[in-house]
């Protein structure tokens, strides 16, 4: 049947009402989306660069990334976006003039960084974003930023693909992070996600190689950091320090006569000289944390359908606050509390000046080594090897005392002249202390570099100007050399005299 003009005429009329009425609401909507583009800014960084192979010199580089301002105008962005900072300034979208700013905290574990303006009455007019809760899987969110490629504000929308606990790429720790298929690019690092208006997460980090795959920070993790930093110190997250393992297989479980209703993960390791190690027993089976019962893949299923590594409830604790598992230990049920006092740390020294020192050609740096999780026999074992610091020998500056070592670089040092040592400034005393003709570096397997030290002391100057060496040393170590020259007896004999590096 064809329409009759009173039909088109009617549904002509309902067009008209519909077009008013999104004209309308895009009206009213247009202040609040100003408000929000308002809240997001594009963050400037001038970094420092340091090179390991010459750690005497650095260079500067600048980039950019996002952030937004939350209440009391403190502004949130990526940790890895003011890494190494030297300069920090601010700019909103459609203004021209920059704001500088400083780091009021940073948290590298979760890659987020607390800015505040150096000046806090500049951009007073700015109306705070306001933080939502945890999103759900299949929602769709808006995404803010400036990512590279022009300089005004990019606003993308995308819809969550997985909420889960993924590797943070600044930190390589796992935290629970959102999977999102919006389009992310360099400069989106630090935007916000909102979904009605509100935070749920923060733009983290991508995928390299594949499109429209992005992960970012969720807000549950936020308000975490916050929370620690409400007494305006960053402590840091809790560790459970042991190892654990699934009970996926079966026949694990029949090993461990778990009856089907028990599920939980196996203790495969504690870490000796913890307060876990007085607490948990390696073969106990973690049942349940803080009321909430561990799958035996290691996950815990919320109310919501969320599945969420069960650490993820320690790395939710405050330190000195403490959490309660649920184990089985020898077929018995048990229950402990466990206090949370170690700190979950990364394996990378960030925002840290090299520690260096030049000798006999070699450029020996250190880096401060994570702890180890060592069971009390093998802490016994080690104790009188363990470094806390890595050295290493990261470039030869070829000279005539260093002959036949010229490609030894990033050599990992572990005794020098036989002695172990523990830390850097331990090794600066035993490098200046012996008094033999020939300085033996050894590694852990054995291979060993040797420096004539008289050719060494005759050469120091010389090889520092020939291969512009600004200084041979960091700067802890002209403190060394002070405590040195205060603390050695003057040599009874002065060609056993020691020259201080």
């Amino acid at each position: 049947m064809g329409l009759s003009f009173r039909n088109i005429k009617k549904g002509f009329f309902i067009l008209i009402l519909m077009l008013f009425a999104s004209l309308s609401a895009a009206k009213t909507d247009n202040p609040m989306r100003q408000r929000l583009a308002d809240s997001v800014v594009m963050v400037y960084a001038t970094s420092k660069s340091d090179n390991p192979q010459a750690p005497w010199s650095s260079h500067t580089a600048s980039g950019s990334g996002s952030g937004f301002f939350l209440e009391g105008g403190r502004i949130i962005t990526n940790a890895h976006v003011v890494e190494n900072h030297t300069f920090i300034e601010v700019q909103r979208d459609g203004d021209s003039k920059r704001y500088e700013a400083v780091v009021e905290a940073v948290a590298h574990e979760i890659d987020l960084a607390i800015l505040k303006l150096k000046s806090p009455k500049q951009l007073a007019d700015i109306q705070p974003l306001t933080l939502g809760e945890l999103p759900e899987v299949h929602q769709e969110v808006t995404v803010y930023g400036y990512p590279v490629g022009g300089e005004a504000l990019s606003i993308t929308k995308g819809i969550i693909s997985r909420i889960e606990h993924q590797m943070y790429v600044h930190s390589y720790l796992i935290f629970q992070a959102i999977q999102v298929d919006a389009a992310i690019n360099p400069g989106n690092s630090g935007g916000p996600a909102l979904v009605n208006d509100k935070v749920v997460g923060i733009v983290m980090q991508s995928r390299n190689g594949e499109e429209n795959i992005g992960y970012m920070i969720p807000v549950t993790i936020l308000k975490r950091f916050l929370a620690d930093m409400e007494d305006g110190r960053y402590d840091g997250f809790p560790e459970l320090s042991a190892q654990f393992q699934n009970l996926v297989s079966p026949a694990l479980r029949k090993g461990y006569n778990l009856t089907e209703d028990q599920s939980g993960v196996l203790v495969s390791k504690v870490c000796f000289n913890t307060p876990t190690d007085d607490l948990l027993v390696k073969g106990d089976i973690i049942t349940g944390i803080d009321g909430h019962k561990i799958e035996n893949n290691g996950m815990v299923v919320s109310s919501r359908r969320h599945r969420v590594d069960f650490e993820h409830f320690v790395q939710m604790r405050q330190l000195g606050e403490a959490v309660e598992l649920e184990l089985v230990r020898d077929g018995k049920l048990m229950n402990v509390s466990i206090p949370l006092t170690k700190n979950l740390k990364s394996s990378f020294n960030f925002d840290q000046d090299p520690r260096y020192l030049i000798y006999g050609g070699f450029v020996i740096i250190a880096n401060k080594k994570p702890d180890d999780c060592l069971t009390k026999d093998e802490f016994v074992q080690q104790k009188d090897d363990m470094q806390e610091d890595e050295i290493l020998v990261s470039q030869v500056l070829a000279s005539s005392s260093n002959r036949g070592f010229h490609d030894s670089i990033y050599t990992r040092l572990h005794k020098i002249n036989g002695r172990p040592f523990k830390t850097f400034k331990h090794f600066y005393q035993l490098l200046n202390e012996d008094k033999s003709p020939v300085v033996l570096l050894e590694n852990e397997g054995g291979y060993q570099i040797a420096i004539d030290r008289k050719l060494a002391d005759a050469e120091h100057d010389e090889l520092l100007k020939k291969y512009r060496v600004q200084k041979a040393h960091s700067k802890e170590v002209d403190e060394w050399k002070l405590e040195l020259k205060t603390s050695l007896a003057k040599p009874k004999d002065p060609a056993n005299e020691v020259k201080i590096q």
